[in-house]
């Protein structure tokens, strides 16, 4: 398919502020991810229990969770994220991707809005 890459902004815990983060969509994540020094710098924690997590080479890792108030274009939610190691890939998961309605277009390597099925 082909990597497709947006931006989303993360807020500040407490309002003050967006930060504006470059995301490779990731369809076959079920949450979006950060690095957790950058989500703790913006002043979030993991407020879930820990869980586990199978990554893409099938092995098994237990995560951080917490809830981040995130925006695209100009529509703001509250999403999991999961807490990553540092370095890790800025990964916007499905969860994130159905709240706001966007889906990957994979001809033209773009996100896209999908019209929600109920």
């Amino acid at each position: 398919m082909g990597d497709v890459y947006t931006t989303m902004g993360i807020w500040a815990a407490d309002g003050a502020y967006v930060r504006n983060l470059r995301m490779q969509a990731d369809t076959g994540a079920s949450y979006s991810q950060l690095p957790g020094a950058l989500l703790r710098d913006l002043g979030w924690a993991p407020t879930q229990s820990p869980r586990r997590s199978t990554l893409a080479d099938g092995s098994e890792v237990t995560v951080a969770l917490g809830e981040v108030k995130v925006r695209y274009g100009e529509e703001n939610l509250t999403r999991l994220f999961v807490f990553g190691e540092d370095g890790c890939k800025p990964l916007m998961g499905s969860d994130t991707m159905q709240g706001f309605g966007l889906g990957v277009d994979p001809v033209n390597h773009t996100i896209i809005d999908v019209v929600a099925h109920r």
